[in-house]
């Protein structure tokens, strides 16, 4: 026997036991596909692609069904709704990797994530173990869903880092309007006297000085801690507030 005729059978002998390994549906896949790249075999139309369940169950899945979802007694309805009662609706679970662009993805919970706690007493997000500092939130979820428009309240469970998250959109507002009004303060702090006593009545801290050799004293303009500390105590934070606010530089 020729050495090109051993690899042939050994080859035919993998490919067999390759196709025994599989199941009847993916081995009939797999010779029609063989089928139409080697022999142009033509399939009718209707089974040039074929439905998984999972491509059904996407079809027929809904956030949150409706009387109208299950009017229809198919077997892909009744699926869905299978799988829809299986699922724990108090708490959800979010996919925040696009919280940039504003776009939050979010499912209910499985037994097995309700099992270990996850999205009630673990963060929520999708990636995240955290269990300390969590704190609830109601979202108003709009989202598009076989070509209507839909929106559900739902509860979140967020670390404090996802929660900065969830909500980018409006710290990123408050933080330019933060810098504004540092902005503001600080430049009316510099028009005013030097020596004036409502600099120190209104900002919340006295100028400090400082002696030199010729024995006269000049002020220090306030820093950026400085005039932090008088916006905080103008507006009314708190200090834990201002320290989240803060993070989001760092």
């Amino acid at each position: 026997m020729s050495t090109q005729t051993c690899l042939d059978v050994k080859q035919q002998s993998a490919q067999e036991r390759r196709l025994l390994g599989l199941s009847a549906f993916d081995r009939h896949q797999w010779l029609m596909k063989d089928a139409i790249k080697y022999y142009r075999a033509q399939l009718p139309p209707e089974q040039q692609t074929v439905k998984t369940d999972f491509d059904v169950l996407k079809e027929q899945y809904r956030f949150v069904r409706s009387e109208e979802d299950d009017t229809s007694d198919s077997w892909e309805v009744r699926m869905a709704r299978r799988y829809y009662a299986k699922l724990f609706k108090e708490y959800a679970i979010a996919d925040l990797s696009r919280y940039k662009e504003s776009k939050v993805g979010l499912r209910w919970r499985t037994e097995q994530e309700v099992v270990v706690g996850k999205g009630q007493f673990a963060c929520g997000a999708k990636s995240c173990d955290e269990r300390r500092a969590l704190a609830s939130y109601e979202v108003n979820f709009a989202y598009k869903e076989a070509g209507e428009h839909k929106q559900a309240l739902v509860k979140l469970r967020l670390c404090p880092r996802h929660a900065l998250q969830l909500n980018h959109k409006q710290n990123h507002r408050l933080i330019k309007k933060r810098k504004r009004e540092q902005q503001d303060a600080q430049h009316r702090l510099g028009k005013q006297p030097r020596h004036s006593k409502n600099t120190e009545a209104t900002t919340g801290f006295a100028d400090s000085f400082e002696t030199n050799t010729s024995g006269r004293g000049h002020t220090q303009e306030p820093d950026a801690a400085q005039a932090g500390n008088a916006y905080d105590m103008a507006s009314g934070r708190s200090k834990h507030q201002r320290e989240v606010f803060d993070g989001l530089f760092d």
